[in-house]
């Protein structure tokens, strides 16, 4: 990996990263489904792009609200959620 890449993958990591601390501070991530496909943003209008939205949602404090429309469907809306003390 070239000095390029690495930094690409570093800001990336730090996009997901201020959408985690967004969410933990209360903002829900929604997925809306337009025209062109899907969007991501946060309840309080910030747009997450789909790649970064992708590595939110693979964070483990990061479960989803709802289900999807219809059964095995996506869910389209995910919340912050503290990791339970055992």
């Amino acid at each position: 990996m070239n000095n390029e890449q690495r930094r690409f993958e570093a800001e990336r990591r730090l996009k997901a990263a201020r959408v985690v601390t967004s969410m933990s501070r209360g903002a829900v991530l929604h997925l809306s489904f337009t025209r062109t496909g899907g969007t991501y943003s946060l309840s309080d209008g910030t747009r997450v792009p789909a790649e970064i939205a992708a590595e939110v949602l693979a964070h483990l404090c990061v479960v989803p609200l709802d289900h999807g429309l219809f059964p095995r469907a996506t869910a389209q809306s995910w919340h912050y959620q503290e990791p339970r003390s055992s």
